[in-house]
Formats: C-alpha cells, sequence, structure tokens
C-alpha cells in the first residue's frame, strides 16, 4: 500500500561549473534524502550550463561576466515553479544578490550553511585552512566567518597559483573530463600545504574540492561546504527545519 508522499520543494542545481561538480552536488542530495522509494524524492532540475563564463577570470581578470548566463539558468527554473535553488560553484555565490533579484525561488547559500556547521558542531574552532578559488578568496565570500571570530588561513599566492589553480585549470584538471595524476599530485600537495599551517580544520570551498578530498585523507575535522549545502537543500525541500 503507497503511503502520500511528503510534502517536498522543487530544486533548482546550476552546474557545468564544472560539470563534474554538478552531477557530485546532485548526488549528494539523493544520498541524503529521507526516502525509501522512487517517488517520495524531491523533483530536481540540473541544468549543466557549459555556456558560463569562468567566475574567477571574470571577478579577478575582467574576463567575461558568468552573469547573464547564472541569470538564463535561474530564469529558466521559473517555468518549472522550482522553489530552491543552489548552485555547484562556490565563486558563483559572488553574484548572489543579483541572482535573487530573479528568482522568487529561495537561493540556498554555501557559506550559511558552513556558519550554522561551525556554531553547533565545531564551536571551538578557530583556525580553518580554507580550499578555495582564488576569486572567492579575494571576492571575500567567506568574509562572514572572520566576523565571527574565525581566522581564515589560505595558502600563499604562489602555493594557490601553482599548486591549487592549477590542479583545476591545466589538462587533465579537476574540471577536466580525466583526471590525470598529476593534477591529483599538485592537488593533495595543496592540502598538506594548508595543514602544515596548524590549523584546526579545513574547509573545502570549492566544488572540485568534493571530488578528491574527504575526512578520511585528513587526521583533522574537515568540511565541504558542497556537502553542507546538499544537506541544507534536503532539509529546506522536505520542510525539516
Amino acid at each position: 500500500m503507497q503511503t502520500t508522499p511528503p510534502q517536498r520543494k522543487k530544486l533548482g542545481i546550476i552546474g557545468g561549473m564544472g560539470a563534474r561538480a554538478g552531477v557530485l552536488l546532485m548526488q549528494k542530495v539523493v544520498d541524503y534524502s529521507p526516502v525509501t522509494r522512487d517517488q517520495d524524492f524531491i523533483e530536481i532540475l540540473l541544468h549543466s550550463n557549459a555556456c558560463i563564463p569562468d567566475r574567477t577570470r571574470a571577478i579577478l581578470y575582467e574576463g567575461p561576466s558568468p552573469e547573464e548566463e547564472l541569470i538564463r539558468s535561474v530564469s529558466g527554473f521559473s517555468t518549472y515553479n522550482v522553489e530552491a535553488i543552489m548552485m555547484a560553484c562556490v565563486t558563483a555565490y559572488y553574484y548572489y544578490d543579483k541572482l535573487q533579484q530573479h528568482t522568487p525561488a529561495h537561493i540556498l547559500h554555501p557559506v550559511n550553511a558552513l556558519c550554522s556547521y561551525l556554531q553547533t558542531a565545531h564551536p571551538d574552532v578557530r583556525r580553518i585552512g580554507l580550499l578555495a578559488s582564488t576569486g572567492a578568496i579575494q571576492a571575500g565570500i567567506f568574509h562572514r566567518l572572520g566576523d565571527a571570530g574565525i581566522n581564515l588561513i589560505t595558502l600563499d599566492d604562489a602555493q594557490q597559483e601553482t599548486l591549487f589553480m592549477q590542479s583545476l585549470y591545466m589538462p587533465g584538471g579537476l574540471k577536466s573530463g580525466n583526471i590525470s595524476d598529476a593534477a591529483k599530485q599538485l592537488f593533495f600537495g595543496a592540502v598538506d600545504k594548508l595543514r602544515a599551517q596548524q590549523v584546526d580544520m579545513i574547509v573545502g570551498g570549492c566544488s572540485e574540492v568534493s571530488i578528491l578530498l574527504n575526512a578520511d585523507a585528513l587526521d583533522i575535522p574537515y568540511a565541504d561546504v558542497m556537502d553542507l549545502l546538499a544537506m541544507e537543500a534536503v532539509k529546506y525541500c522536505y520542510n525539516l527545519s
């Protein structure tokens, strides 16, 4: 005998930044959903929008703006009465306020999810090692953590570009279709350099971090903002909070 499906909201995910990260974020939502049958999952629309220009290049180097394509994705969700939206790119949240103006749906924010998680699960953490894009760091997307008395520790400029950013954008990097061993080596080199700065916790503040890093690889606490964002989406869409 079938029961009445739980009340739930529709979710839209803007992916394509990169494509692998968008699919992984959707998988996280599925994994966290408290259901036992197909019909109880929330409706999810994933727009893997490969036309969105690079966010860091736009913010820091006057590259093409992603704003128009992000708005196209957000506006497209309105056709399907989507009530919650999230983006599989932390740097894209630089455009959060402008995007929210183009939709009645609630755009979930990964830094809000991170702040809530730290307050409840790790209130004593004071030094966070942040793995994020140069665009997200320079744009101050995570600055609210500093306002809460948390020290944000990042790689130095050279390590940020030659280790972390290189691991994302190089041929065979984390944004490519096939990730090379060389990219993995650079990525974990960045993790090691950050870990060596005596941080209390590592935070994956970029959607690509989710591809390679998990808590089992570290001897200190680890928080993945895409993971936290997925959990917040599940709570919101199932009216659990």
